[in-house]
């Protein structure tokens, strides 16, 4: 589903944000990537939905090698993609439900059922009496729940949630990651980026993390093998 190998980053002339990454996620699986501030998560989003070509290394997507996709190729490969960015992305002048429906409505697929799909996934985020609210008046949180349902309502083949319950209540975020376990149990493999190590550990999956970006202190050696925490893995 996604593979990098030997993958660098770096903006312009500046200090590499990620350096010789390799790793792959199988189809149907979930990962989280989490990592200090600045070790490059988000840019290593950025580089999976093929918003940003690597430095160096090669990086494929959905079977598809990123460098040798033309342009039509890769808004193709993006519309199966799923994602929820932290700073949430929504349409100021339309509505909640207006928002949320806007991916079907780019596939072409519209009608009572799917609004009728739509709404319930509102309700179970706990926007059910917002359906007709513009972002604007919506808490950060409110809008995050807004983000994340429109990124997966749509059962993406992928989805990658940047920070997706850093706005909401330890409640709603133990719901949005049940949300998330049962789209990848449909098939979506799932990459989730956070800090929260309380929801690592109480929603288990494997954890790739990274190292803290050049020029900050380095982090603490990793642990022997034997004594790593199964199922997480080091990048």
């Amino acid at each position: 589903m996604v593979r990098l190998e030997q993958v660098s980053l770096r903006y312009g002339d500046g200090p590499f944000v990620l350096r010789n990454l390799s790793f792959s996620l199988d189809p149907g699986s979930f990962h989280y990537v989490t990592g200090a501030s600045g070790a490059g998560k988000t840019s290593l989003l950025r580089l999976i939905t093929l918003a940003q070509r690597p430095s160096a290394g090669r990086v494929a997507v959905l079977g598809r090698d990123s460098a040798s996709l033309n342009r039509h190729a890769r808004a193709e490969t993006r519309r199966r993609i799923g994602m929820v960015f932290q700073e949430f992305r929504l349409l100021d002048h339309q509505s909640v439900l207006d928002n949320v429906m806007l991916p079907m409505k780019l596939i072409g697929h519209t009608g009572p059922q799917v609004e009728h799909h739509v709404r319930e996934l509102l309700s179970w985020v706990g926007l059910g009496d917002a359906l007709e609210a513009l972002p604007p008046t919506l808490s950060g949180g409110q809008q995050q729940r807004v983000a994340i349902a429109r990124a997966v309502i749509s059962r993406p083949n992928l989805l990658l949630a940047d920070e997706p319950t850093g706005n909401v209540d330890d409640r709603i975020a133990a719901r949005l990651l049940y949300l998330f376990e049962e789209l990848n149990r449909l098939g979506t493999t799932v990459l989730i980026a956070t800090h929260n190590e309380h929801l690592i550990e109480q929603f288990k999956h494997p954890v790739i993390r990274l190292g803290e970006a050049p020029g900050r202190r380095a982090p603490a050696p990793a642990p022997p093998a034997a004594d790593r925490p199964e199922g997480r893995r080091e990048a």
